[in-house]
């Protein structure tokens, strides 16, 4: 009986309070007709330099923290994989990173950055690749070495390679996981057609190949 007199009470109460909401909601009016003062946006300039090689350099300093963070860009992607070897561009951008360089072995890389707290990633995607590496400005000189060997003499130690392969055959077998991915994945087979770059999928077969 109590819960019934509360309920009441309560259905009461928001019907009394309901016409204050409504009055207390104001006129907007047309928002096609509204203005607005602008906003400010400035954003910094970077400073634009090319290197002696030719390579373009885009300088933005932001001397708020001691960090260097360093990206580059790379023209490759995964549409240049060969139809048999699709998932060879995923598994060469991983392992430029794991995979050790000429003049460093896998575990010295990962022992250096380590020590010097610096972080570097590689990844290559559809249509291009990209690296970054964060370091403390006092051992950039150190951070940009391993960078640079990583990017242009990359060692590919045959077993980090084979450990890639194997995560991305995991990443394959749970691909159906996701509904959403799916949906992904085939409304890009309907758009540009099973065998396009934008549209082929890896396969455990495919990335088995690669070597």
């Amino acid at each position: 009986m109590r819960s019934s007199v509360r309920l009441f009470v309560l259905a009461a109460l928001v019907s009394w309070l309901a016409p204050f909401q409504v009055l207390a909601q104001p006129d907007l009016g047309d928002p096609r007709q509204m203005a607005f003062e602008p906003v400010p946006f400035n954003p910094p300039e970077p400073e634009r330099v090319v290197l002696d090689n030719g390579l373009v350099v885009y300088l933005l300093e932001d001397h708020e923290l001691p960090l260097v963070t360093i990206t580059a860009t790379m023209k490759t992607g995964a549409w240049l994989d060969p139809a048999d070897k699709v998932g060879q561009a995923g598994i060469a951008g991983a392992t430029m990173r794991t995979g050790g360089t000429a003049r460093m072995s896998a575990e010295q890389v990962d022992q250096e950055l380590e020590q010097l707290a610096a972080g570097i990633s590689v990844g290559i995607g559809t249509e291009s690749g990209s690296a970054m590496l964060d370091v403390l400005k006092k051992d950039l000189g150190r951070g940009l070495r391993i960078f640079a060997d990583i990017l242009m003499t990359p060692a590919f130690d045959p077993k980090r390679v084979e450990l890639a392969k194997l995560q991305a055959i995991e990443g394959i077998r749970r691909r159906q996981d996701q509904p959403q991915s799916i949906a992904g994945r085939e409304f890009a087979k309907l758009i540009y057609g099973p065998t396009h770059p934008f549209a082929r999928e890896s396969t455990v077969e495919s990335v088995t190949r690669i070597t």
